[in-house]
C-alpha cells in the first residue's frame, strides 16, 4: 500500500482533531511516538499521546483554523501554521461562567517515519 502524501496526512490529522475522532487520529501515530506540549512537557506512548492531547483539546475546547500545511522535499517533517481557536475558562472565584473566546497563532509540527507520525510539537503564541 502506497504512503500518503504528507500534506493529507497532515490534513486529515487535523480535520481528526477537530472532529474529536480520536480513533481516526490515532491510526497516524506510531506506537512509540512523542508529543511536545505548549508547556515544554512531552509524553511517549501512543496511549500518553492520545489522553494528553484529548485532555488539553477538550479542556479548552480548542479548533484548529486556517491551516497552511508546509512539508520538507523528503516527505518526513511537515508543520501546520494554524490559527487556535479556544475557549478560557475563567478561574476559580471569577464572576464570568462563560469564560472567553481566544484566537492564537499556532504551529504544529510533524514527523514521521515511513506513513506514521514520530513526533508531534505544539506551539502556541501565547499559553492558554
Amino acid at each position: 500500500m502506497p504512503v500518503m502524501p504528507l500534506r493529507t496526512q497532515i490534513a486529515e490529522s487535523l480535520t481528526a482533531l477537530n472532529q474529536r475522532d480520536f480513533p481516526a487520529f490515532m491510526r497516524f501515530v506510531g506506537e512509540d511516538a512523542a508529543l511536545d506540549m505548549p508547556d515544554g512537557s512531552r509524553v511517549i506512548g501512543a496511549q500518553s499521546l492520545r489522553d494528553t492531547l484529548a485532555a488539553f483539546l477538550m479542556r479548552h475546547d480548542i479548533r484548529f483554523a486556517d491551516a497552511v500545511i508546509m512539508v520538507d522535499d523528503t516527505g518526513s517533517r511537515g508543520a501546520a501554521d494554524v490559527t487556535v481557536k479556544a475557549e478560557q475558562k475563567p478561574a476559580d472565584g471569577e464572576d464570568d461562567p462563560r469564560g472567553s473566546s481566544v484566537s492564537l497563532p499556532g504551529v504544529i509540527v510533524f514527523e514521521r517515519d515511513d506513513a506514521l507520525f514520530l513526533r508531534i510539537s505544539l506551539y502556541l503564541s501565547t499559553p492558554l
